[in-house]
């Protein structure tokens, strides 16, 4: 083993110089140990990265988020609200309070009304009101630029006292 790390001859330079060639062979050794760890990390970031393609590959390409959440009002008003696109940055988190810079322009009412913005932080993109319901809720479309269209539902259910409202969105990952 000495033989295959230091050359025969610094093994018989070792007896003329026994500090030389010791610190040659903690050299040699030390060489040894820093590129046999360097392979382990490569190894372990080669092996992390298949890891995460393959998890990335297995997950769902589809999504589907929804909240829901007690209103205490008529279905009615909450629908006027609802249909309403340029009411939405009144009740919507994607205002002016979270983005300073988002701009809106909303055009017609009802079936097919559309609200689109541009914004420093969100982006660009606009939400078009594709069937509705009076008294029960919206159907739309949103979409965002560089990004696939998602499904989106608002659905208003009579209760006593109020109103439960469902948001639903849904769609095909990028």
């Amino acid at each position: 083993m000495l033989i295959g790390i230091i050359p025969a001859v610094d093994v018989i330079r070792f007896i003329a110089d026994p500090v030389v060639i010791t610190t040659r062979l903690f050299t040699a050794l030390l060489m040894n140990i820093e590129v046999s760890m360097f392979k382990k990390v490569i190894i372990a970031i080669v092996v992390l990265i298949l890891v995460l393609l393959v998890v990335g590959y297995l997950l769902p390409r589809s999504y589907s988020v929804s909240r829901s959440s007690f209103i205490e009002a008529s279905a009615d008003k909450i629908y006027a609200s609802v249909i309403d696109l340029k009411s939405w940055p009144e009740w919507t988190p994607w205002n002016e309070e979270m983005d300073p810079t988002i701009q809106y322009a909303c055009s017609g009412s009802g079936v097919g009304s559309v609200s689109r913005w541009t914004s420093d932080n969100i982006g660009v993109g606009y939400l078009e009101v594709t069937s509705a319901e009076e008294g029960h809720g919206i159907v739309y479309e949103l979409h965002f630029e560089g990004s696939a269209p998602a499904d989106g539902v608002v659905q208003i259910t009579q209760m006593k006292g109020g109103c439960e409202v469902m948001w639903k969105m849904s769609g095909e990952g990028v």
